[in-house]
């Protein structure tokens, strides 16, 4: 079976570097047009030059400037994709801040409104702006990326924890409301995976034991993810909506401490 993205506009948020950027170059090697989401328009350009430069043959991406954070910002966002596809196929909220391991008492209100618009706040307003143009178009896919972290607590990450286990829920309420208008949601939930911004927030001897829990003492690598994206995109995976998708069992075992 081939997994067929060819065609579909895909956004694609926090592609700046890490997972988002691997996420937008693969669907763009598959075929796709890709709307590559920042907050910087320098990064944003960059990384749309490059992986156009990579792949002569396919669709150039488009780099999009917005904070998602900043409704006026996405809402703007919106619109510039809808000028230059006049459609939505999918749209991958990625964008996400990770803050340091910090306990209960000593988390502070900064981060907590951080991480709760990057992670949270950004979904809702993504969702909000271009879910009208998939289902304008007959429908879409939506996938929140997520985290084994929202479906457990786990010490030090109260902040993080909440605001994925609130795109937990939004995932199943996007399927509730906007199910019937042909949008189709996931939220996927990859456990510790081995990217820049997990190895900035985790110290060393933290990421060996949790990659001693998983099979083979492998962590999660973005490839795994890029995949089960790439086939959540495609029309293949048109009967799974409103699940939540945990991709390693085993990082459910997260070493407390």
């Amino acid at each position: 079976m081939r997994v067929d993205v060819r065609g579909k506009v895909i956004v694609v948020t926090g592609a700046a570097r890490g997972l988002g950027a691997a996420l937008a170059e693969a669907l763009v090697r598959e075929g796709a047009r890709v709307a590559v989401l920042t907050r910087s328009r320098d990064r944003s350009e960059q990384i749309a030059h490059d992986i156009a430069a990579r792949h002569p043959g396919q669709t150039p991406p488009m780099p999009v400037v917005a904070d998602v954070a900043d409704e006026a910002e996405v809402m703007a966002a919106a619109r510039v994709v809808d000028e230059r596809w006049n459609r939505v196929d999918a749209l991958i909220n990625n964008a996400a801040w990770i803050p340091p391991h910090r306990g209960v008492l000593e988390t502070s209100v900064a981060d907590l409104r951080r991480v709760l618009d990057s992670n949270f706040v950004g979904c809702v307003l993504t969702t909000k702006h271009f879910a009208p143009l998939m289902i304008r178009g007959g429908g879409g896919r939506i996938v929140y990326l997520s985290s084994i972290i929202g479906l457990q607590a786990n010490a030090g990450q109260s902040a993080y924890g909440a605001s994925k286990a609130a795109v937990n829920l939004l995932n199943e309420v996007v399927h509730r409301e906007l199910g019937d208008q042909g949008i189709r949601t996931v939220a996927l939930a990859p456990g510790l995976t081995d990217t820049p911004g997990m190895r900035a927030s985790l110290t060393a001897d933290r990421i060996a034991a949790v990659a001693a829990t998983h099979p083979g003492g492998r962590l999660g690598q973005p490839e795994d993810i890029i995949a089960t994206v790439t086939f959540l995109c495609s029309d293949e995976a048109r009967h799974l909506s409103g699940v939540f998708v945990p991709m390693r069992p085993s990082a459910l075992a997260v070493p407390r401490g």
